[in-house]
């Protein structure tokens, strides 16, 4: 049975096996927000198919075909998200056909790489984890370069899998190299599988090969195990009903509930929020919550806000106007995103107009609006105590508060890893103001906004005022969408006292200190994989209980099956070892 099903995928139907495979996989893991298994099943399955047909003379037509597979099925995985984004849903279609064959250019670079250059390297652990290293590299690079950031990436969101923990130390890459260090390894069985022959007690030459081989992925195998274990420790929030080591705070998101086809009004916005500053000590506004024509006017809305929010900071996200040219107040203007901070111990003019939006979504954005070119920044707030304790208790200070250091970014700036690699120190809390036009594209902003949070150890309070927008609080231990759609809400939450601003290993290394890691990873690692048991030895005992598994079987020195005997090619020249 299993040489048949061999023969089948290898001989008789491979375009038609492969083509399929490569479709249904990509509709599962290609969405706006993908998900570990099915994008490593997918990975796997173009790279055994690249193998295969790396030295054919039928490579073009087989590679458009997987080209033409994967972009529908990513086309029908995000069809949803981009037919509520433009009016005319052959349109939308088209254009994320368009942006995911580009993609798949971009994701099937690091396969021809490996497979072209893998073999030059002297070790085989170098050759197994060299996929690993160029695919990380691959979207590192994509996602600096990329008007979408990391939002196309073929990369997992942060709840499908047990590697999220390595965001503090080396962010996405940390991630991309997990997914390409498992795509080699279980391409590697299954190109061992599909190359095997009848006779399992077949010897062939180069035993001492195949037993560094057989070496090389068990390691591997071990070291993603270990990776994955740090992830059975739940990580618990901050406790909130102590002050001794924590600082107990209340966030909001003020999103007012009005009638169906209605837009919430600058005195509605102001009305819910000084419902909830009773509950929070930070609330925040939707983005474009309001507009403003003119700095006047934002003024003067700013000003009939702090009659009475008590002593709460409010993040107001707001919309407003600019001429093109400074000096000519009177000819065209485009609108800008920006956040402000307002409290009561301000005077007019006094509030801090803390960021504006400097990624614009491409076509619906990046035609009206302008993009600002300033790096987020820090504020340090005063934060006063709870109702239920004492001043002396909360702070021997002076004014009696504890410094609580914020900042911001919006919605699509959350899609760059790099949004928050200008600052200086750690920040205690990141305001999100965010709106969104589906639920699956709020799910994949909400992900990519948890993940920068993460990133840099800090928390996030997403706001979402799209209609189907999910909001809530990310990070810190936290991981909970409070809301979807309109309706307030306020959680409370706990934060490290005294605050530890120290940044964390990744915001200070970046993507690039990472990559030495894993490119020392790569080339050292294989000292350590020469000084392990050989598998003669060492699996002496148990080697008995692996042969009764098949798969496993292909893995052991001295029974590795002839790896030609089904690339069953008419053309002379062209019978290509998987492995």
């Amino acid at each position: 049975m299993g040489d048949t099903v061999q023969s089948l995928i290898l001989a008789k139907n491979p375009t038609l096996i492969f083509g399929v495979s490569e479709f249904i996989l990509a509709s599962l893991s290609l969405s706006p927000t993908p998900t570990f298994v099915p994008l490593v099943l997918l990975l796997t399955i173009l790279r055994v198919h690249g193998m295969r047909i790396a030295y054919r003379n039928t490579r073009v037509l087989e590679l458009m075909c997987s080209w033409v597979a994967v972009t529908a099925g990513a086309s029908l995985a995000h069809y949803s998200s981009a037919t509520n984004a433009l009016s005319s849903s052959s349109q939308a279609f088209a254009a994320v056909a368009v942006m995911s064959a580009m993609t798949y250019v971009l994701a099937i670079l690091p396969f021809y790489v490996d497979i072209q250059f893998h073999r030059k390297f002297p070790t085989v652990w170098a050759q197994v984890t060299f996929l690993p290293v160029v695919w990380a590299t691959m979207w590192a690079i994509v996602s600096h370069l990329s008007p979408m950031g990391r939002l196309l990436n073929w990369s997992p969101v942060s709840s499908s899998h047990p590697f999220n923990w390595l965001l503090p130390y080396t962010g996405p890459m940390g991630i991309d190299w997990a997914v390409g260090a498992c795509a080699a390894l279980s391409s590697e069985v299954a190109a061992a599988w599909l190359m095997s022959a009848d006779n399992d007690e077949q010897p062939v030459h180069g035993e001492a090969q195949s037993n560094r081989r057989s070496r090389s992925l068990l390691t591997l195998g071990t070291l993603l195990i270990a990776l994955t274990l740090p992830s059975l420790h739940v990580r618990l929030p901050a406790r909130t009903d102590t002050i001794f080591d924590t600082s107990p705070l209340g966030v909001a998101c003020a999103l007012p509930l009005v009638h169906k086809g209605q837009n919430p009004t600058l005195a509605d916005f102001i009305t819910e929020t000084k419902k909830l500053t009773s509950q929070a000590k930070v609330v925040l506004w939707p983005e474009s919550a309001v507009e403003f024509s003119s700095q006047g006017e934002r003024e003067a809305a700013f000003e009939e806000l702090r009659k009475d929010i008590q002593k709460s900071v409010i993040g107001v996200a707001f919309e407003e106007f600019v001429p093109l040219d400074p000096s000519n107040p009177g000819g065209s203007r485009k609108r800008r995103n920006g956040l402000a901070l307002v409290h009561e111990g301000q005077k007019k003019g006094e509030e801090v107009v803390q960021y504006y939006k400097r990624n614009l979504v491409p076509f619906t954005e990046s035609f009206s609006a302008i993009p600002s070119t300033d790096p987020p920044a820090l504020y340090n707030f005063e934060l006063g105590p709870p109702k239920w304790a004492t001043k002396p208790e909360w702070s021997s200070t002076p004014n009696h508060t504890r410094p609580l250091t914020i900042t911001s970014s919006i919605c699509f700036d959350f899609a760059f890893s790099s949004a928050f690699s200008s600052l200086d120190s750690k920040p205690a809390l990141i305001l999100a103001p965010a709106r969104t036009w589906d639920s699956t594209v709020s799910l994949a902003m909400w992900e990519q906004a948890k993940s920068r949070a993460n990133e840099i150890g800090s928390v996030v309070l997403w706001c979402d005022g799209g209609a189907t927008g999910v909001s809530g609080v990310g990070g810190g231990g936290i991981s909970e969408i409070m809301q979807l759609g309109a309706g307030s809400w306020t959680r409370m939450i706990g934060l490290q006292f005294p605050f530890n601003q120290s940044k964390t290993v990744y915001a200070v290394v970046g993507d690039f200190g990472v990559l030495v890691l894993l490119v020392a990873i790569m080339m050292g690692g294989s000292s350590v994989v020469h000084h392990l048991p050989a598998l003669s030895g060492s699996l002496s005992g148990s080697r008995s209980v692996l042969q009764a598994v098949p798969l496993l079987r292909r893995l052991l020195p001295g029974r590795r099956r002839d790896q030609e005997s089904l690339i069953d090619v008419a053309v002379p020249g062209e019978r290509q070892s998987l492995l």
